[in-house]
């Protein structure tokens, strides 16, 4: 029996930390913002969708999609967002389940961003990466070196951070170090060795 668990969280919230890791000690995780990057390469299934939708504006002379371009688009209208959305979940949640069915490891985590939001199930847990909405702000400023106001816009484009504490099996708060997070998770993973979901 394959244990699966999701991970999700919000932006900048530090879901990277917690993959890299897991990677880092042997596990399999599928990352669901890589798996769409790679369907967004030239020839891929949301390389298309998104050519038909939106058109050639959002594309690069040599023909590779204006990641930029999109994205700004995306987090500050939200009717182009439910349009871009509802096409392409059902092409990205087929990949991830795909990925997921083909593995061959007993336990694999799944990154997820949208998890609750689009109610992907068959998880034997949940963990909520947590941020407060002041520390997401401040990291994705710093990260993708945005103006206050666009941070602002992306997180906002998500539910909020808190709400997604009532729906996860786990709340780990990363808020610190990166070394108190993999203390928290190196006895997270005990746990689950304790309760047979590892072998």
């Amino acid at each position: 029996m394959k244990t699966v668990i999701g991970i999700t969280g919000g932006i900048a919230s530090g879901k990277s930390a917690v993959t890299a890791f897991l990677v880092k000690n042997g596990y399999e995780v599928i990352d669901a913002d890589a798996v769409v990057r790679e369907m967004q390469q030239i020839g891929g299934a949301l390389y298309e969708l998104i050519f038909e939708t939106f058109g050639a504006d959002f594309f690069l002379e040599n023909g590779e999609l204006d990641r930029a371009k999109l994205g700004k688009l995306i987090f500050s209208d939200e009717v182009a967002r439910q349009k871009l959305s509802q096409k392409q979940d059902k092409l990205i949640r087929s990949e991830l389940l795909k990925r997921r069915d083909e593995s061959k490891q007993s336990i694999v985590f799944m990154d997820i961003p949208l998890l609750f939001e689009r109610k992907y199930t068959g998880f034997y847990e949940t963990w909520l990466i947590y941020a407060p909405r002041n520390l997401q702000i401040s990291r994705l400023m710093k990260r993708n070196d945005l103006s206050e106001s666009d941070a602002i816009l992306r997180i906002d484009s998500q539910m909020p951070i808190d709400d997604k504490r009532a729906l996860a099996t786990r709340i780990i708060e990363n808020c610190d170090t990166i070394e108190i997070l993999e203390t928290k998770l190196m006895k997270l993973l005990s746990e689950l060795r304790k309760a047979g979901a590892i072998d």
